[in-house]
Protein backbone atom coordinates (compact mmCIF):
# COMPACT_ATOMS: atom_id res chain seq x y z
CA UNK A 1 0.00 0.00 0.00
CA UNK A 2 1.67 3.13 -1.10
CA UNK A 3 0.78 6.66 0.98
CA UNK A 4 0.59 7.06 4.27
CA UNK A 5 -2.70 6.37 6.11
CA UNK A 6 -4.86 8.63 8.37
CA UNK A 7 -6.23 7.38 11.33
CA UNK A 8 -9.05 9.85 12.56
CA UNK A 9 -10.41 10.17 16.41
CA UNK A 10 -13.31 11.06 18.50
CA UNK A 11 -13.83 10.87 21.89
CA UNK A 12 -15.74 11.40 24.96
CA UNK A 13 -16.70 11.05 28.21
CA UNK A 14 -20.12 10.13 29.92
CA UNK A 15 -19.87 11.45 33.12
CA UNK A 16 -23.11 9.38 34.45
CA UNK A 17 -21.95 5.92 33.24
CA UNK A 18 -18.08 6.30 33.97
CA UNK A 19 -17.29 5.63 30.43
CA UNK A 20 -14.99 6.84 27.90
CA UNK A 21 -15.79 6.08 24.57
CA UNK A 22 -13.12 6.62 21.46
CA UNK A 23 -13.87 6.23 18.10
CA UNK A 24 -10.86 5.60 15.41
CA UNK A 25 -11.57 5.44 11.88
CA UNK A 26 -9.19 4.78 8.71
CA UNK A 27 -8.43 5.78 5.17
CA UNK A 28 -5.76 4.52 2.93
CA UNK A 29 -5.66 3.40 -0.65
CA UNK A 30 -6.20 -0.05 0.32
CA UNK A 31 -9.54 -1.73 -0.14
CA UNK A 32 -8.83 -3.04 2.93
CA UNK A 33 -8.69 -1.90 6.53
CA UNK A 34 -4.82 -2.10 7.68
CA UNK A 35 -3.89 -3.59 10.41
CA UNK A 36 -2.64 -0.71 12.75
CA UNK A 37 -1.36 -1.01 16.37
CA UNK A 38 -2.83 2.83 18.32
CA UNK A 39 -0.70 2.94 21.53
CA UNK A 40 -3.06 4.76 23.82
CA UNK A 41 -2.79 6.01 27.21
CA UNK A 42 -5.50 8.14 29.44
CA UNK A 43 -4.11 11.12 31.82
CA UNK A 44 -6.88 12.43 34.28
CA UNK A 45 -8.23 15.65 33.40
CA UNK A 46 -7.64 17.13 36.88
CA UNK A 47 -4.59 15.88 38.30
CA UNK A 48 -2.35 15.02 35.00
CA UNK A 49 -1.72 11.42 36.66
CA UNK A 50 -1.66 8.28 34.55
CA UNK A 51 -5.09 6.42 34.86
CA UNK A 52 -4.59 4.26 31.66
CA UNK A 53 -1.12 2.77 31.29
CA UNK A 54 -0.45 2.33 27.63
CA UNK A 55 -2.62 -0.11 26.06
CA UNK A 56 -2.26 -0.89 22.51
CA UNK A 57 -5.66 -0.87 20.23
CA UNK A 58 -5.91 -2.88 17.33
CA UNK A 59 -7.51 -0.96 14.63
CA UNK A 60 -8.39 -4.10 12.03
CA UNK A 61 -11.54 -2.75 10.69
CA UNK A 62 -12.11 0.82 8.74
CA UNK A 63 -14.30 2.29 12.09
CA UNK A 64 -13.81 0.63 15.72
CA UNK A 65 -14.77 2.25 19.01
CA UNK A 66 -13.61 1.77 22.34
CA UNK A 67 -14.74 1.92 25.65
CA UNK A 68 -13.38 2.12 29.24
CA UNK A 69 -14.35 2.51 32.55
CA UNK A 70 -13.60 5.58 34.30
CA UNK A 71 -13.93 7.79 37.20
CA UNK A 72 -13.42 11.15 35.95
CA UNK A 73 -12.77 12.73 32.58
CA UNK A 74 -9.39 12.30 30.81
CA UNK A 75 -7.38 13.76 27.92
CA UNK A 76 -5.85 10.59 25.61
CA UNK A 77 -2.77 10.52 24.82
CA UNK A 78 -2.95 8.44 21.16
CA UNK A 79 0.07 7.18 19.40
CA UNK A 80 2.31 6.59 22.27
CA UNK A 81 5.95 5.73 21.14
CA UNK A 82 4.92 6.30 17.28
CA UNK A 83 3.25 3.10 17.77
CA UNK A 84 2.20 3.20 14.16
CA UNK A 85 3.27 5.48 10.81
CA UNK A 86 0.44 6.93 10.26
CA UNK A 87 -1.34 10.48 10.31
CA UNK A 88 -3.41 10.74 13.03
CA UNK A 89 -6.23 13.72 13.01
CA UNK A 90 -9.15 14.74 15.71
CA UNK A 91 -12.46 13.91 13.68
CA UNK A 92 -13.58 17.95 14.11
CA UNK A 93 -10.43 18.61 11.98
CA UNK A 94 -9.22 21.38 14.81
CA UNK A 95 -6.21 20.28 17.42
CA UNK A 96 -8.00 20.83 20.81
CA UNK A 97 -5.08 23.65 22.13
CA UNK A 98 -6.02 23.22 25.73
CA UNK A 99 -5.13 19.57 25.48
CA UNK A 100 -2.18 19.81 23.38
CA UNK A 101 -0.95 22.06 26.42
CA UNK A 102 -2.32 19.20 29.16
CA UNK A 103 -0.25 16.65 27.14
CA UNK A 104 2.92 18.67 26.53
CA UNK A 105 3.06 19.38 30.38
CA UNK A 106 1.49 16.13 31.56
CA UNK A 107 2.10 13.31 28.99
CA UNK A 108 4.46 10.43 30.44
CA UNK A 109 5.26 9.34 26.75
CA UNK A 110 7.95 11.28 25.37
CA UNK A 111 7.39 11.45 21.63
CA UNK A 112 3.51 12.65 22.96
CA UNK A 113 4.99 15.63 24.98
CA UNK A 114 7.05 16.51 22.40
CA UNK A 115 4.48 15.64 19.46
CA UNK A 116 2.11 18.10 21.87
CA UNK A 117 4.66 20.79 21.79
CA UNK A 118 5.08 20.65 17.96
CA UNK A 119 1.59 21.24 17.54
CA UNK A 120 0.89 24.21 19.80
CA UNK A 121 4.17 25.79 18.18
CA UNK A 122 2.79 25.42 14.26
CA UNK A 123 -0.66 26.82 15.60
CA UNK A 124 0.95 29.78 17.53
CA UNK A 125 2.85 30.34 14.36
CA UNK A 126 -0.04 29.73 11.74
CA UNK A 127 -1.78 32.84 14.34
CA UNK A 128 0.60 35.14 13.94
CA UNK A 129 0.47 34.64 10.14
CA UNK A 130 -3.02 34.93 10.03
Amino acid sequence: TSGTPTVTYVSSFDEEKGLFVIGLSQTSRSDEPLFIPVALGLLDKETGEEVLPTTVLELKEMNQTFTFPLKGDVVPSILRNFSAPVKMVPASGVVNESDMAFLASNDTDGFNRWDSAQQLYAAAILKVMD
